[in-house]
C-alpha cells in the first residue's frame, strides 16, 4: 500500500503543478502565495492525495487510478467542506448579497468560500 500513497501524492503534487501552471501568465499572483497557512494547507492537500487513495483502497497495481484520485483529492475535500452549512453568529441571520463573506476558518479556506 505504500506504493499506492506515493501514486496518490504524486497526483497530489501534478494537481498543484497544473494549479501553478495556470498561474503562469498571470499578471498579478495571488496575494496567499506569501502565506505560510497557504503552503502548509497546500502540503496537507498533497497528502490528503495519497490518504485518499488509501481510503479508497487503490491497488498499487493501477498507478493511474491512484495518480487521478491524488489529483482530483482537493476537489473532493472541497466537495465534502462545501456541504458544512455556515453557522450564523450569535443567531444572526446569514446574508447572502456578494459582499458578504463567511468568517474565514479551515473550512472555509478549503470549500472556498
Amino acid at each position: 500500500m505504500g506504493m499506492s500513497f506515493l501514486y496518490g501524492v504524486i497526483g497530489g503534487v501534478l494537481g498543484e503543478l497544473l494549479k501553478w501552471y495556470s498561474l503562469r501568465e498571470s499578471p498579478n499572483l495571488p496575494e496567499y502565495i506569501r502565506s505560510w497557512f497557504y503552503w502548509v494547507i497546500t502540503v496537507l492537500m498533497i497528502l490528503a492525495g495519497g490518504g485518499l487513495v488509501l481510503i479508497q483502497g487503490v491497488q498499487p497495481e493501477n498507478p493511474w487510478l491512484a495518480i487521478n484520485v491524488g489529483i482530483t483529492a482537493p476537489l473532493i475535500l472541497k466537495g465534502f467542506a462545501s456541504v458544512v452549512p455556515i453557522k450564523p453568529p450569535n443567531g444572526k441571520p446569514v446574508s447572502f448579497a456578494p459582499d458578504s463573506k463567511p468568517k474565514p476558518n479551515l473550512i472555509n479556506f478549503i470549500a472556498g468560500r
